[in-house]
């Protein structure tokens, strides 16, 4: 299933321009302005591509691989075991990434101009994405397991280094400390994307999935100061755009368009086109679909979808970590009163939920249980509904599947059975890294894949 790779450990070795650091801010804010402009094309590793994005959809559950037709479908991936050994690929390039940002911290000594500051914050917060997405793809699920294998962190460009892994707890803890100095630079130029309002989002990201509520609710409170929830038209046209960063999206991946044949947005369309949305998915608009604006939509009559393909950070996304944070903190009003804004904002006419009123747990759902590990209550089911409706075709679902249980799932091919077993949502560190780096261990399920 895992492929072996070439050595991973050149993600510490190449020096990448050349044998000279650069010199100059100029000099170094050419390494920040090639990330910015790949992010601007839809690269795969920072902030995500319309393509990555599609991959983690094939990989949930808001599409039905039972149902996938034969020939147009023939090329997505029935389940994530087509793709774990490509993972180790991901891991490299965070890792040459995190190179580049920890030359440019180290090196650059004009940390007084403007250019300076601005160069030097987008690298800290550069690094603190990086380490959240590895904490995500490589590491188990934080809640209560803050002492669990997190990655290696490396913060110094240093070719001899071979860490070993830290702590879960100490990896949330480093992409803190980057996104908080990234802050501290109160980057202003629109070019460097990574602004302070973008970082506060990926902080309340970064406590969500750590369970810190209090401070993941802070943040989330933070930024829809900033950027309040939109409705009607406004929201319609801001989904709509396929490239333009409109209405409170505060960052977004692939606005220039890459694709030759059309848009990236229409190439992605034909490639899912073989995989219908699942019908379980479609049940959730149910009650509501004649109302709910996102119900035409998210998908067609045939059940194809039809949304735009999205990798960002939205502020309703900000909503409804707002929403899942109140409610783990035991403040089941407030969080009733978040979740209950958001439908006010996608449904016309909403009558708004009571503690009375909320549906029922679905108990075909296949996840059974929340982030705690508790059984699913109708608030927080409710709440993890409308994040599913919302965030559907923006590779959410499968972070979703990983922090609620890592349900397994079986699908079929050839009629041979498929199984997405809960050990797979947590991905392999590079083989030969493994094999090379004394102390480096596997990850569990991987062990004995050479």
């Amino acid at each position: 299933m895992v492929a072996g790779l070439c050595s991973c450990t050149k993600y510490l070795d190449i020096k990448p321009y050349g044998q000279t650091i650069p010199q100059t801010a100029e000099e170094f804010s050419a390494i920040i302005h090639d990330y910015i402009n790949d992010i601007d094309y839809g690269e795969e590793t920072i902030i995500g591509s319309i393509m990555s994005v599609c991959e983690l959809e094939a990989y949930a559950d808001n599409l039905e691989p039972l149902l996938q037709d034969a020939q147009t479908g023939r090329l997505i991936p029935l389940y994530i075991g087509d793709d774990l050994s490509g993972k180790q690929t991901r891991y490299i390039k965070l890792y040459e990434a995190i190179r580049d940002c920890n030359i440019i911290i180290g090196y650059l000594e004009d940390r007084d101009s403007e250019l300076g500051r601005n160069v030097l914050g987008t690298a800290h917060a550069i690094r603190g994405v990086c380490y959240y997405n590895l904490l995500r793809d490589f590491c188990d699920p934080c809640v209560n397991n803050g002492n669990g294998p997190g990655v290696p962190i490396v913060t110094e460009f240093d070719m001899e280094a071979r860490p070993a892994r830290s702590t879960i707890a100490q990896t949330v803890k480093q992409a803190e400390n980057d996104m908080l100095t990234a802050i501290s630079y109160d980057i202003s130029d629109e070019i460097y994307r990574f602004n302070s309002d973008v970082i506060r989002g990926y902080l309340a990201r970064l406590y969500f999935w750590a369970g810190n509520w209090p401070s993941a609710a802070e943040y989330a409170r933070d930024v829809l100061d900033s950027y309040p929830l939109l409705n009607g038209a406004a929201y319609t046209e801001m989904m709509g755009s396929e490239t333009a960063r409109r209405g409170n999206i505060l960052i977004k991946g692939g606005i220039i368009n890459s694709s030759a044949t059309g848009t990236d947005n229409d190439v992605m369309k034909r490639y899912l086109s073989g995989r219908p949305v699942s019908r379980q998915f479609v049940e959730l608009f149910d009650a509501e679909k004649e109302n709910d604006i996102r119900y035409t939509m998210s998908f067609d009559s045939k059940r194809i979808f039809k949304k735009n393909v999205f990798s960002c950070l939205r502020s309703a996304e900000m909503q409804l970590i707002l929403a899942e944070s109140l409610y783990h903190q035991g403040n089941a009003e407030d969080a009733l009163s978040a979740l209950n804004e958001l439908r006010r904002n996608r449904i016309a006419g909403a009558a708004d939920y009571t503690a009375e009123t909320l549906p029922e747990v679905n108990g075909n759902d296949i996840i059974r249980q929340d982030a705690c590990g508790k059984p699913l209550t109708p608030l927080i089911y409710a709440i993890l509904c409308e994040r599913r409706k919302e965030l559907f075709m923006e590779g959410d679902r499968w972070y979703e599947l990983k922090r609620n249980g890592r349900p397994e799932r079986w699908a079929v091919r050839g009629n041979l059975k498929y199984t997405t077993f809960s050990y797979m949502y947590t991905f392999p560190l590079p083989i030969d890294d493994v094999e090379l780096v004394e102390g480096l261990v596997q990850n569990p399920g991987y062990e004995n894949v050479r």
